[in-house]
């Protein structure tokens, strides 16, 4: 995969996603959960309470084994490390995380608990073996909950003031709000005519209108050009879990990407609906040439941003 990808300009950056997020590790390794399991691999949608436990030595040395065998694997100068979606329960009920707590001299402050505060320990015990290695780190927003790691480049999932909170503490940003970019959701409101999707409606118009530098907080100061600087970019996310197979992600993907690609290339202020509708209809012709699976809406109906 990084070979080919290498061949056509492309930067394949992983992820190992810990805390949570981290059943699988625990079903094969329970010793490194807090309850000490056992642990099952899910095989459904959600967020688990069983995460690696922040207490034991043996967690830490398990996360720099694995992240070391991905830094051999992956050349790039960048591991994304997670950080999201980490319920707390299981450590305030736990011996081990509470004595590292302890060790620790963490408390609840600023608005987040000391276990907030255990989670950021790990992001920057990681982030920190990850430098000596030559590599920066990549975490979701929740990372802010807390200490953010010196260096780390935050993505914003969730709303843009995220992003915007990093910046304005001299952190990059990497822009992927779920509401504009996440390809995974339905592209007509007529959703029993539509292949199985995670939500919502995201047209193309939608996806187009997208602006990384607007804030959902209204009262929100504007960034400043300096803070701006801060938001390296876009990504949109196409998580599988509905798509089986290739032609349902093409169709998922086609042509919103278009419309993606306009919001990472333009700045807001020279985007003009009516020269990305036009000019889809070259683009369409690709597709077909190409023999791609993509969606007609923007074609069959007058989409147009609000």
């Amino acid at each position: 995969v990084v070979v080919y990808a290498t061949a056509k300009g492309i930067t394949v950056i992983p992820e190992i996603d810990l805390p949570g997020h981290m059943l699988g590790a625990l079903a094969s390794y329970p010793s490194l959960g807090c309850t000490g399991g056992p642990y099952e691999v899910w095989g459904k949608w959600g967020v688990s309470n069983d995460v690696l436990c922040a207490g034991k030595d043996d967690s830490y040395v398990f996360m720099k084994n694995v992240l070391d065998e991905v830094c051999d694997l992956f050349p790039a100068g960048y591991i994304h490390i997670g950080g999201d979606e980490c319920p707390k329960t299981r450590w305030e009920n736990c011996p081990c995380c509470q004595a590292k707590i302890k060790e620790l001299g963490l408390k609840d402050e600023n608005g987040f608990s000391a276990e907030h505060y255990l989670q950021s320990h790990v992001m920057m015990q990681m982030a920190e073996f990850l430098a000596e290695r030559g590599k920066k780190v990549i975490c979701w927003e929740e990372a802010l909950q807390g200490e953010l790691a010196p260096g780390a480049t935050v993505m914003a999932w969730r709303r843009n003031k995220y992003g915007h909170q990093a910046a304005r503490l001299g952190h990059d940003a990497v822009m992927t709000t779920r509401t504009h970019l996440y390809l995974d959701r339905y592209q007509s409101e007529d959703k029993d005519k539509e292949p199985l999707a995670h939500s919502s409606y995201l047209p193309v118009s939608m996806v187009w209108s997208y602006d990384p530098f607007v804030s959902e907080d209204k009262d929100a100061e504007p960034l400043t050009q300096q803070q701006k600087s801060h938001i390296i970019g876009v990504q949109s996310n196409v998580w599988r879990e509905y798509i089986p197979d290739n032609d349902h992600l093409e169709y998922m993907v086609y042509p919103r990407m278009a419309a993606v690609a306009e919001v990472q290339w333009l700045r807001p202020e020279n985007k003009d609906w009516d020269r990305f509708r036009n000019g889809l209809d070259r683009m369409r012709k690709i597709y077909d040439f190409m023999g791609y699976s993509y969606a007609t809406h923007v074609w069959d109906e007058a989409q147009k941003p609000e």
